[in-house]
Parts: C-alpha cells; structure tokens; sequence
C-alpha cells in the first residue's frame, strides 16, 4: 500500500513538473500578464544591455586607426633620426678634415717634411729641434680633444712625428706593410677615413682599434708629395655621437663605408651585431632606403641613409616587434576595457536575469525537495502574473499531497512497532532455551551447589526480560543483564569463561534497545570460543567496550574464538547490510557458508534490524576478525536519532 501510495506522488509530481514546462514555455511565447507588467518588458532590459556590441566593433577600429598611425609615426620617427645621425656624423667629420688641412697653411711644418724625403721606411733619424717643433704643433691640434688618440706626420722616408710621447711610438715606421695605409696613395690630397684598424706605430702590442682620418701632405707650389697626416680617432666618439639617442631594445646602427665596410656598430645591451648576418647574406647593398626585412627569422626596419660628402651610410635596423611595442601595448588596454565592459555587462544581465526568473528558479527548488520526499513545501511569495497562478495551484497541491503522505506514513509505523514487536517475542523464547539447556548439562554431569546461582542468574534473566515492558534502557542495566547471562555460563564450563568490560563513565546513562548485547555474547561463547571450554584448558575471553564519540555511541564484542574467513566476513557483513537497508526481510536467509547456527543468524540478524528500525539508516552493526583470532562485533549507535 506504501508503495502504491508513493508512485501515485510521483504522478503528481511529474503533473507538477508538466506544469512548470507549461510556465516556461508561456514566457518563451512572451503572452501578456493580467494585472502586472508583461515578461518582454522584463526581458527588454537585458536586450539592451547587448549594446556592448556596437561599443565592440566601435573599438576595434579605433585601435586598427590608432595602431596604423603609431606604427607610422614610429617609422618616420626613425628615419628623421638616421637622418640626424648622419648630419651630426658630416660636422664632426669636417671638423676633423678642417685638422687635415692645418699642416699645408703651416711652412715650418712643410720645410720639416722636405729635410726627410726619401722611400717609405728608409728614414733613420730626425734632428731633435725638428721632433720637437712637430711635437709642439700636433699637441696644440690635439689640445682639449679627448676623441683624439694622437695627431702623427710621417714623412715621406716614414719618420713619425706626433703629439704622444716619443716611447710610445715607433721613430720610423714603414706603412707600406700595412694593408690599411695603402688606401691613402693615390688619393691626390684628398681626406679618407680609414675603418677601424690597429695602427702598427704604436709600440705596445695591446693598442685597441682606432678609426682614422688620414690625407697625403703636398707641397702647395709643386704638388710633389712631402708625407702624410694620420689622426687616430677613438670609438667612443662615434658612441657619444650617438649617446643621446633613444635607441630601442634589440635593435641597431651601423656605420659603414662607400665600401660597405664597418666603421661602428651600436646595439642594445641585449642586442647582436646585425652586420656580419647583413654581410654573410650578401644583402648590405640590396636593399632600399626604408623598407621592412626578414632576417634570420625576424622581421625589421630597414633605414639607410648616404652622405655625399663623406660617403658614409647610416644604417638602422629595428625589429617591428619593438615598433609595434606600443600598439601592443594599446591593444591590452583595448582588450583589458572590452573585458571590464563585458564583465559590467554580464552582471547587469545576471542581475536582470536574477530578477526576471527569481519566481521560477524558487518554484523549481520547492519541487526538487518535493521529489526528495519533503511535502512541506509551500510558496510563499508570488506575484498576480501567470507565475503566481502557477505558485497558488502548487500549494493547493502539496496540500492534497502531505494530507495523503501523512496518512500513508501513520499506516508505515504501524506495520514497523507490529515488526518490533514480533521481534522481540522471538528473542525471549530462544534465550530461554538456551538457559534450560544449560542448567539441564550441568544437572546431568554433576550436581553441584552452583546450580542455586545458575537459578537465581536465570530468575533475574526472567523478570528483566518478562517483567520490563519498556523497549529502551540504560547501558547499566543491559550490562547487568548480561553480566547474570555470563555467570550461568562460566559455571556450566567450570570457570575457563573470563568476561572483561571497558566502558567510559559516561555511557552507562545512554539509552539502548533492550536485549542488544545478549545475543552477541551469546553467539562468542556458542560460534565462537566453544572449543576452548568444556575442559580442554585452553579457556575463553570476551572483552565487552563501549566509547562514545560526539552523539555516535560505539559497543564491541571481541572474543578469542576460532574466527571467520575474510571471504566469509564479507559475504555476511553484505548481508546484514542489505538485509538491513531494505527493511523487509527479517529472517536471516539460510546460507550454510555464511551462518554455521541458526542462532547466530537469528542473533546478529535481528539486532541490525531493530538499529535499523529505531535509529535509521545511520545505525548498524558490523563484523570483523580472522581465522584462529576470534570475532569482533561492532554495534553504531546515533544517539541524536533514538526512538523510544
């Protein structure tokens, strides 16, 4: 008849249910309301919160402007530097070609030159009046000019005069050893700028490079060649040049010749040389003005700008990754607004959305806890819309529903004390079975003045189990009771029974079913240890413990016995488990392998059924133990869900 009654609630339900789908599909249909605004007008709010689209779309193509004009003005920027560089390389060139000059407006420098003609390298000495002329002339040159490494003249016969000091040159000096210095014959009086050299005048052998200004001297009113000017110029020049510019990450200037040869680089402190990958590829000369390349796998901006007057080339390569640097960084603010804009957006929709579907979703959440057996459940707001009609039939319903529920679970208790009745009739018979028969063996073996003591344990068994009609009481007295059970049995095996307790003070006042603990000792002494007693010596022991944990009352049975197999163990712990879950059966089922005695089925069977039908699923009982070292029954107890 329950189940009847269940399956017609669950009818109902999906009647419920129906009608809830019915609801949704009226707001997807979008019909006007009674007496309250309508569900588009709800909705509409949501509609428009979607304007984010245009703003979107608005904004992509103001950063695809934005980044085009950036990526242009950053281009031009770098090209109207290269060109400045440039402008800034021609003075400071001319100024050292002006220095170049000086000696042909200077007759007692000339007159110098004409003493020591001859084939370079034949020189062998100079007067010291005329070293020391030339030193006085080339140091005033040099004076306050820190880029400069040295001013030399160097005659014809390849005697050095300088403005150094005289140890640290070489008198004479034959420069037609040096690949560099032959550049300057030929050259008809015009100034060359030598790329970066080791000079071979200088004596010490660690000279660092040096780029120099160099011109063959002629005699103004012969033309005939009288020497040559060098002026040694230290790199760090050309990197003051370019000191005060904002020179990007991984990119780089170079410097190079009508030659395409090196005459400085500068790079990023994390930067490579660009100009051994432009030489190796062959390409220095390929390529235009400005224009984007690809260079062992990256892509740059090519800048090259070329001086007439010096013939020299600014070259600056900047990777577009770093001119791009910026339009990256405008689209992470782009994106990080859209998203900031998206996420105000989706709360205002979820906050509308909240709003709109509020009645729906509380609706929906009543009828998940109907289907979960509560049928309580009322609405208890509801608007005059088509939501609220649907809310006022819901109530009406559960109604109907708890009145027949109420009806069905009254008959349920019914049937369960009708159960724990037949139960508990069937426990008192088997006991006292069991004690006759003991009583019984020991008359027949011998008589002894014990059996007054086995009489007077069992008169107490008798009135605690006829004379008490409560079906809850203390741990004490369940204790008691079973300590008068143990006593009848240590007489009849002559004292080999020992029985130990370990409980906690606090769990003697704890309510439990009557007649819980017996048939566990019961079933130690008759299942368990009854091959130890009865004269073999061996002897018996039962330890009996109870703790109690929060609300959770924990009691264990433990004995010495011959135990069980762990398959056996688990084939029985199911059975308890099942049996006791679905709350019909409440014999135990006769499987030789699981249950060697009737009595220890009908015991531990009935136990976990009466947990079950006083505390709830929560209770139960469960066996362990293992072959030769005894059993251990545990019984859980929830003592906040006790019946009574």
């Amino acid at each position: 008849m329950a189940e009847r009654t269940m399956n017609c609630i669950r009818v109902i339900c999906s009647i419920c249910s129906s009608c809830l789908r019915c609801a949704f599909q009226s707001l997807r249909d979008f019909r006007s309301i009674r007496k309250s605004i309508n569900l588009r007008s709800k909705l509409l709010v949501l509609f428009l919160a979607l304007t984010l689209l245009p703003l979107s779309l608005q904004g992509v193509m103001s950063y695809a402007h934005f980044s085009q004009t950036l990526d242009r003005k950053t281009e031009q920027f770098t090209i109207d530097m290269v060109r400045q560089i440039n402008t800034n390389l021609n003075r400071m060139l001319k100024d050292f070609e002006r220095l170049s000059l000086l000696p042909l407006y200077d007759e007692t420098v000339l007159g110098i030159l004409r003493k020591y003609d001859g084939s370079m390298g034949s020189g062998t000495w100079a007067k010291s009046d005329d070293y020391q002329k030339m030193k006085l002339y080339t140091s005033a040159q040099a004076y306050d000019r820190p880029e400069i490494r040295g001013i030399h003249l160097i005659s014809n016969s390849g005697i050095l005069f300088s403005n150094l000091d005289s140890l640290a040159l070489r008198p004479v000096w034959d420069g037609s050893q040096e690949k560099w210095f032959s550049e300057l014959r030929g050259t008809e009086g015009i100034w060359h700028l030598l790329p970066q050299h080791v000079p071979g005048y200088y004596v010490s052998g660690q000279e660092a490079e040096y780029i120099t200004v160099g011109r063959e001297l002629r005699d103004p009113g012969t033309l005939q060649r009288l020497g040559y000017i060098l002026i040694d110029i230290r790199l760090e020049a050309f990197g003051q040049l370019l000191s005060n510019l904002n020179f990007e990450q991984k990119a780089s200037l170079m410097i190079v010749d009508s030659q395409q040869r090196l005459i400085f680089e500068k790079t990023s402190t994390d930067g490579l040389s660009a100009y051994a990958p432009l030489l190796s590829h062959g390409k220095l000369q390929d390529y235009a003005n400005n224009q984007k390349i690809e260079l062992d796998g990256r892509s740059y901006l090519h800048v090259r700008h070329h001086s007439e007057y010096s013939g020299l080339s600014v070259i600056s390569l900047t990777p577009i990754t770093v001119i791009q640097k910026e339009s990256g960084e405008m689209l992470t603010f782009t994106m990080g607004l859209a998203l900031l804009c998206m996420a105000a957006v989706a709360i205002l929709a979820v906050l509308v959305s909240y709003r709109v579907t509020r009645p729906l979703i509380r609706l929906k959440h009543h009828m998940i806890r109907v289907e979960q057996g509560d049928f309580s459940q009322r609405v208890t707001q509801y608007s005059s819309d088509e939501l609220g009609q649907i809310s006022r039939g819901f109530n009406r319903m559960m109604e109907e529903i708890h009145r027949l529920f109420h009806e069905v679970y009254m008959l349920e208790i019914q049937e369960r004390e009708a159960e724990l009745s037949a139960l508990q009739s069937q426990m008192n018979p088997h006991f006292i079975y069991n004690t006759l028969e003991s009583i019984n063996m020991m008359a027949v073996r011998e008589r002894h003045t014990e059996v007054s003591a086995m009489v007077t344990a069992l008169g107490r068994l008798l009135r605690y189990t006829i004379d008490k009609a409560d079906r809850m009481v203390t741990l004490r007295e369940e204790l008691a009771f079973v300590d008068s059970y143990v006593r009848i049995q240590q007489v009849r095996y002559n004292g080999e029974l020992e029985m130990i307790y370990d409980m906690d003070e606090e769990v003697n006042d704890c309510l439990v079913p009557k007649l819980i603990l017996q048939p566990l000792v019961e079933n130690a002494i008759c299942h368990g240890i009854e091959g130890r007693l009865a004269g073999s010596g061996t002897g018996g022991m039962i330890w009996v413990s109870a703790v109690l944990f929060d609300q959770e009352l924990l009691i264990s049975v433990r004995d010495n016995g011959k135990g069980m197999e762990q398959e056996e163990l688990d084939r029985l712990n199911a059975s308890i488990s099942g049996q006791t879950v679905s709350g019909q059966n409440v014999h135990p089922p006769a499987n030789p392998i699981l249950h060697r005695h009737a009595g220890e089925s009908l015991g531990l069977h009935n136990i976990a059924q009466r947990l079950y039908l006083v505390y709830g699923k929560d209770s139960g009982l469960s066996v362990d133990g293992s072959p030769g070292q005894g059993l251990v029954v545990t019984l859980s107890i929830h003592l906040q869900r006790k019946g009574g």
